[in-house]
């Protein structure tokens, strides 16, 4: 990066898709890797795309001095993943020191957002702008932190006050410290503008998933910032090409997800998604095209808690997966089926993935029941990011956690030395396009990565040491990327038409369904009238064949109530054509349904878009229910 030199690794011809790699024609660019630590402005003024919207993005888990070897109120003891066992430099876990280090990380990165988890936030004084009654003191930035606002020029993102108050609490219940660890976002006033949020009754829009015996996806709401989700959108503050474009604004989110439970993991990710959706349809409320349809820009980073290793849930998330099943899909149509070695690896695989996550061993494998709860959470991870019409897409970083592995932090044996392990937890995920499209539908203002820090696999002596050590200030190694950010186009001629042409596809597919199943219910009702005549018919011959009945004048004179006129009940001949029918018109729904799945099958993100907008719910219920 001294040199200056480009940014760009391009491979020859190569057989298959790579992660992350920008398709170009029959060549894969690969967004290029440079040492941790790298100022980011250096690696923006390399690229020389000066007519480009170009974002850096740092990620840090600052490691909260309260969850340094504190004293648990609960067992009285340090619980064993805050004992830093290995560390054996006391000194390395001062918190005097490791603030001050932690600052000039940050400052020396020269990001445009800074994404921070665990940062503690300390009691504060009331200003007398502050409105909140409450009594307690309001939870703010710390003194050492400041210097980041004040001189740097950082606009700071933290949760609400109840969130913070909320964390708090318990953090004085459990660790008798009233402060809250909480995720942040710092981000450069003068290179991005923060947009305001939609109010909160607008951003309250329930999801609801599957509950099947407690074991499916729960509701939740997309709601507003939290203690380990915080989220914020952002536009250039000097749009380079304003006179030539519209700018459509991204969304930056900093997780801090689940450290046990894959499913909340999960939930926590659909959150982000769908805060992401409503932040960004806030600022184009005043959009009155029809037909463009921006799609969903969105940058996830954080301390996941999560490999994405194969056979995974969180891995079903990314494009990846998403492209392979899609494929698999498609091949479920024709005769082409998957080779038994590769459903024997896939198998092998989740079953790894689950024992891991369950933290199981190899004598102690999951039960059948377990791995087929295991495999409905990976079809439900890979629906709730269908369902929003995206494709997530992660950077390969590497390890950026390395510690006493877990079998050795819970064994009681002194004799065997402890190794040290490394572990993928901190990523930077990414909306992205389907590269496996032949057309460009799916890849309007899609990111771009163009850069990115190197991390564990560069630092064989901390892989050595573990974190936090003499060269880094926590547990967890920053992550930091470049992503281009192309400016939102108007929708181009070409465009207009095909998403017209696209409509009225839809329009046809509708009408021909709908006109099927009225002409079978046209056809019932002209075979009731036909089978009601005839039954008519039979009933005055048979009343003119029988002899006048006798007539009881005690009841002359006696109106009957309308009401209470007893129908005669349908014939059999009746009951078994409406049977008939009701079969017909199942199986007829069934064929419908299928059709339907076949048409959603070859859509593409954009497409599916059109769809909801056409249909004014989500493309799944039309999947599901058809047309109104």
């Amino acid at each position: 990066h001294a040199s200056h030199n480009k940014v760009y690794t391009i491979a020859a011809t190569v057989p298959q898709f790579l992660s992350t790699g920008l398709l170009l024609d029959k060549a894969i660019i690969m967004p290029k890797v440079h040492p941790n630590g790298t100022p980011l402005t250096s690696i923006i003024e390399s690229l020389d795309d000066d007519d480009k919207n170009l974002i850096s993005v740092l990620s840090m888990n600052l490691l909260a001095p309260l969850y340094v070897r504190p004293i648990d109120k609960r067992t009285g003891q340090v619980q064993p993943f805050a004992a830093f066992e290995w560390v054996q430099d006391d000194a390395i876990l001062e918190w005097g020191t490791r603030k001050l280090r932690l600052l000039e990380y940050m400052v020396a990165s020269q990001a445009d957002v800074i994404c921070l988890q665990e940062l503690q936030l300390e009691r504060q004084e009331k200003r007398e702008s502050d409105n909140d009654e409450s009594t307690d003191l309001p939870l703010d930035l710390p003194d050492w932190i400041q210097p980041m606002v004040d001189e740097y020029g950082y606009t700071a993102i933290l949760p609400p006050q109840d969130s913070l108050d909320h964390i708090a609490k318990r953090n004085l219940r459990v660790l008798g410290s009233d402060s809250a660890v909480t995720n942040a976002i710092l981000v450069k006033k003068e290179q991005w503008k923060v947009l305001e949020e939609p109010a909160e009754e607008e951003d309250t829009e329930p999801i609801k998933k599957k509950n099947k015996k407690n074991n499916g996806m729960q509701r939740i709401s997309s709601g507003k910032n939290s203690n380990t989700m915080v989220s914020v959108c952002l536009e250039p503050a000097t749009t380079k090409r304003e006179a030539a474009s519209i700018f459509d604004p991204v969304v930056i989110s900093c997780v801090h997800l689940d450290a046990t439970d894959e499913r909340k993991r999960i939930l926590q990710l659909t959150k982000c998604l769908e805060r992401s959706r409503n932040l960004l349809d806030h600022q184009r409320k005043g959009d009155d095209s029809t037909i463009l349809l921006r799609p969903l820009r969105a940058i996830i980073v954080g301390d996941m808690n999560a490999e994405f290793v194969p056979g995974s849930c969180m891995v079903a998330t990314l494009k990846e997966h998403q492209q392979k099943k899609k494929r698999q899909a498609s091949k479920g149509s024709s005769s082409t089926q998957a080779s038994p070695s590769t459903e024997s690896d896939e198998a092998m695989a989740e079953v790894s993935a689950c024992t891991e996550a369950l933290r199981l061993t190899c004598a102690e494998p999951p039960t059948k029941e377990q791995l087929e709860d295991w495999r409905q959470l990976r079809q439900e991870a890979y629906d709730l990011v269908q369902d929003h019409c995206v494709f997530l897409d992660r950077i390969p970083t590497g390890p950026t956690r390395c510690a006493y592995e877990h079998s050795a932090v819970d064994t009681e044996d002194t004799a065997t030395p402890r190794a040290m392990q490394s572990w993928k937890l901190d990523h930077l995920l990414y909306t992205c396009s389907d590269d496996d499209e032949s057309d460009s539908k799916d890849n309007i203002g899609e990111l771009r990565p163009l850069a990115y820090w190197a991390t564990l696999e560069a630092d064989p002596t901390s892989c050595q040491t573990g974190l936090p050590n003499a060269t880094c200030p926590s547990d967890h190694l920053p992550i930091a990327a470049v992503f281009e950010i192309p400016p939102g186009q108007d929708a181009t001629a070409k465009e207009n038409e095909a998403s017209s042409a696209f409509v009225q596809k839809l329009e046809c597919f509708e009408k021909q369904h709908k006109e099927v199943v009225e002409q079978a219910k046209a056809e019932l009702k002209v075979k009731e009238k036909e089978l009601q005549q005839k039954e008519l018919e039979k009933q005055k011959e048979a009343a003119s064949n029988d002899p006048p009945a006798a007539v009881d004048n005690s009841k002359q004179g006696k109106k009957k109530k309308k009401g209470n006129q007893k129908r005669a009940p349908p014939s059999t001949e009746m009951m078994e054509m409406k049977r008939e029918f009701r079969s017909r018109l199942k199986t007829l729904q069934k064929n419908q349904a299928h059709e339907r799945e076949e048409l959603v099958r070859d859509m593409g993100n954009r497409e599916k878009l059109l769809l909801q907008a056409h249909c004014g719910n989500p493309w799944r219920q039309w999947l599901e229910r058809g047309p109104k």
